[in-house]
């Protein structure tokens, strides 16, 4: 039990457990190549700033050095305390203070440095003499300015050298300011910076690496969101099988995608699957009743044959006998002996079983091959008159629906008409509290069709199956014989006989009788 439940922990994918531990190594796997490869350039841009942080610490140092004689000249000239200078003096005093950082400044690619003087409020003395074409002419870059600027009068304010690391846009420097005094006062300030960021390759590539991860990340996401719709639409499927194998009536449920045509696919072979089933039972119960009504056929034939004659001759010799009886006096002792009514009495049940015989023949030969051109329509109505003053006795309304489409047919009239009467007596005495009985005919295709429907309770379920066996009656005095011969006759003109799923409103029962090749639409 506990090994299931761990199994089950460990497969929350069902057979997708292989795919996800898969996953998990290629993402486990892509995250450490990440990081290493992060760590490998942080460690590598850490030595680029500690390096040039130091370059330039050192170069903003050197200028001021360098710049101490040019200080103390300008405080002996008292340019210090002026503060408005002309033209003349401003431009010499950059030149000056520009040739100082240049030549601290030339030896280390990238570096650029220059002053500023609280007295002027100006950044003089600038110079990037490593610069690439064009060179700049006129100071830092008008971004930058206010960096620079901010820091030095920080410098300035706590009076002592900053080394601060700035970055913005695709610009990264670390920026070094000291102050410069004369005579112990603070007149402003040098500062330096060297450019890294084409030395930094690393901050484009860890980006690219940070981009990799996220999408490694959304893609093992979306990996695990299509798992667990795989596992659903999967799952779904195999216990629509698992109920459609326990009730072959149920259906899988419809969806979209791939899985919903699977599941329709499935859906659409199951129905013709049902569908061929039900054709094959039905074909499987026609040839049964086939067998059962030809071996019934011959049977018949061969019993009938034998009580026919016997009948005949026993039917002949009471006739005699009542010829003889009329001759006799009326108080003879045969006339007592032997009465009329019980001579007509045996006549009667002998002209019964001779219809019954006849009856019994109809399996051995349903129609007499007496086919003509015939109106089905004729038929129908002449049926209707026939059946008229049994159904009125019992308050039933007989509706005749003939279709003027229907050709003339070649058929046996008497055996058709024999059919279509057993029909409609069937359906009078299914209403014995009244109702009505409607005979329609139709044209479709390939065949003439016959409709008798009635409102009566209908017929049971179970006993549809029985509909047609010989002798099979739910009649208190049927003989069971009425559906099995009008069956058997509807089949012998290649037609179908049959009653449409049951319900309580009545009964429908079909003929169809095909259609010969030229009368075809």
């Amino acid at each position: 039990m506990v090994l299931a439940e761990r199994k089950n922990i460990m497969k929350p994918f069902g057979l997708t457990r292989r795919a996800l531990i898969i996953a998990l190594f290629f993402l486990s796997a892509t995250l450490a190549l990440v990081y290493a490869v992060r760590a490998l350039l942080d460690r590598w841009t850490q030595e680029i700033v500690q390096t040039n942080t130091a370059l330039t610490l050192e170069t903003v140092k050197r200028i001021s050095a360098a710049s101490f004689s040019l200080i103390d000249s300008l405080e002996r000239e008292h340019l210090f305390s002026t503060e408005t200078l002309t033209k003349k003096e401003l431009r010499k005093i950059d030149r000056r203070f520009s040739e100082i950082t240049a030549q601290q400044a030339h030896t280390i690619v990238g570096m650029e440095g220059g002053f500023y003087l609280l007295t002027m409020d100006e950044m003089i003395g600038y110079s990037w003499p490593t610069a690439p074409e064009p060179t700049p002419a006129y100071g830092p870059a008008p971004r930058s300015y206010p960096i620079i600027k901010m820091q030095l009068l920080e410098t300035i304010r706590q009076r002592r050298g900053l080394l601060e690391f700035h970055s913005f846009d695709f610009a990264v420097f670390p920026l070094a300011t000291e102050p410069i005094m004369a005579n112990g006062t603070i007149v402003g300030g040098t500062w330096a910076r060297i450019h890294v960021e084409r030395e930094l390759p690393s901050s484009r590539l860890a980006r690219v690496l940070n981009f990799a991860a996220i999408v490694s990340l959304g893609a093992f996401g979306a990996a695990l969101i299509l798992l667990w719709a795989r596992h659903r639409h999967v799952k779904a499927i195999r216990t629509g099988l698992e109920r459609l194998k326990l009730d072959p009536t149920e259906r899988l449920p419809q969806d979209t995608g791939v899985y919903g045509a699977i599941a329709s696919s499935i859906n659409s072979m199951v129905d013709a699957l049902m569908h061929e089933q039900q054709q094959r039972e039905q074909l499987e119960r026609e040839l049964h009743q086939q067998d059962k009504m030809a071996t019934l056929g011959k049977l018949i034939a061969g019993v009938a044959h034998e009580v026919k004659t016997p009948l005949a001759v026993i039917k002949t010799r009471i006739q005699m006998w009542q010829r003889d009886l009329h001759q006799e006096a009326p108080n003879s002792d045969l006339r007592k002996t032997i009465s009329d009514d019980s001579m007509d009495l045996v006549v009667k049940e002998i002209n019964r079983l001779s219809n019954l015989v006849k009856r019994l023949l109809v399996f051995a030969k349903p129609t007499q091959n007496k086919f003509q051109r015939h109106s089905i329509n004729d038929v129908v109505r002449q049926t209707a008159l026939m059946i008229q003053p049994d159904a009125e006795s019992k308050s039933i309304a007989v509706v005749v629906n003939c279709s003027d489409e229907l050709p003339l047919l070649e058929f046996d009239h008497q055996a058709l008409e024999q059919v279509c009467l057993n029909l409609s007596v069937n359906a009078v005495e299914a209403m014995p509290d009244g109702g009505t009985l409607t005979i329609t005919t139709s044209l479709n295709k390939s065949h003439a069709i016959i409709a008798f429907r009635d409102t009566g309770k209908g017929i049971a379920e179970e006993l549809r199956r029985k509909i047609f066996d010989p002798f099979f009656t739910t009649k208190e005095h049927g003989v069971g014989l009425g559906l099995s011969i009008s069956y058997e006759i509807v089949k012998a003109h290649g037609g179908r006989l049959e009653f449409l799923p049951g319900s309580e409103q009545g009964t429908t029962c079909i003929i169809w009788l095909p259609l010969s090749n030229d009368q075809r639409k």
